[in-house]
């Protein structure tokens, strides 16, 4: 910029000079087709200056949260730490920003009123499958430390919360896993491993957690053969502060599974009630992966039975 106003000068002052002696006056002509005259004895200085900056809009609040999202295919699932909000205000106008890794971003014209946020505006989302960004009309509403952002015509309609605070440790466990099964019968024989299993884990209201334990199937257990132990649910574990997991004693909660043995001497097929003193507990380890610790035994069968699940979350 400096070299060009450098440029320019000279080539005034050049103008100048010559008008000195060929001409008194400097015309003008603007781009709306006026002209304006100037006597040269009057202009002592012309200076080329850069254009008035474009006023930003204000950043005024900027807040980092965590989500869960509902859909017609999950609720309240948990996904992550990282999601942005951000507002700003633009002259007497007010935007809401939203950001997030895998949710996309959002731009909102809003309102504010006392503390509650309400607007309208689009959402830019990337498809995981095919990679291509898709725009979304959504509504954005809810207060500065929990906002609720509607898209109606994704995947049936879709509410991503946003939450300002620390995470609830019912949410971090939340989530699908994918890992292997040990399984004791009575205190010498075994292990017996159930590989490629998928446990399910379930935040609820309260901040306790539900377990879906999956079909598991085990090989050559002696006197049993195969061995298949059918699916069961195991509802609201509670968090135990001093070992940093969730805990619960089943044997009263009326909870049963179904037992199938095939090649052995004992002939198993049908249906088991868990009995006292049957306890699932549950933690999630500093480096993501989930331990499930099942100590149980069930009516009329002699031995109890020891569960040992490590998994990862699936992504």
């Amino acid at each position: 910029y400096q070299s060009m106003k450098k440029f320019f000068t000279l080539v005034i002052v050049s103008l100048l000079s010559a008008m000195a002696v060929q001409a008194q006056t400097l015309k003008v002509t603007k781009t709306d087709g006026s002209v304006v005259t100037y006597n040269a004895k009057d202009i002592s200085k012309i200076e080329f200056l850069p254009a008035s900056s474009v006023s930003q809009p204000k950043v005024l609040h900027e807040f980092t949260g965590y989500l869960t999202v509902t859909s017609s295919l999950f609720t309240n699932k948990y996904y992550g730490d990282a999601a942005k909000i951000k507002v700003l205000q633009d002259g007497d106008k007010y935007i809401a920003q939203f950001s997030d890794a895998q949710w996309g971003s959002g731009s909102f014209d809003i309102t504010l009123t006392r503390g509650q946020i309400s607007g309208s505006g689009e959402m830019t989302i990337v498809n995981p499958r095919s990679g291509e960004a898709s725009k979304y009309s959504a509504e954005m509403s809810g207060s500065m430390t929990n906002i609720s952002i509607k898209i109606p015509s994704l995947m049936q309609g879709v509410t991503i919360n946003w939450h300002y605070g620390e995470v609830p440790v019912a949410l971090k466990v939340s989530g699908n896993y994918s890992g292997t099964t040990s399984l004791m019968v009575g205190t010498t024989m075994g292990p017996y491993s159930s590989a490629t299993v998928s446990y399910t884990i379930t935040a609820n209201e309260d901040g306790t957690i539900n377990v879906t334990a999956p079909q598991e199937h085990y090989k050559d257990i002696m006197m049993v053969g195969n061995l298949t132990i059918g699916s069961y649910v195991v509802k609201n574990l509670s968090y135990d502060e001093s070992s940093h997991s969730f805990v619960r004693n089943y044997g009263k909660d009326d909870v049963k599974v179904y037992l199938k043995s095939e090649g052995g001497v004992m002939s198993l097929d049908k249906e088991y009630s868990f009995v006292d003193k049957s306890e699932i507990t549950v933690k999630l380890e500093e480096n993501g992966s989930l331990t499930i610790k099942n100590d149980y035994s069930l009516a009329r069968m002699p031995m109890g039975l020891s569960a040992t699940y490590t998994g990862t979350k699936s992504k």
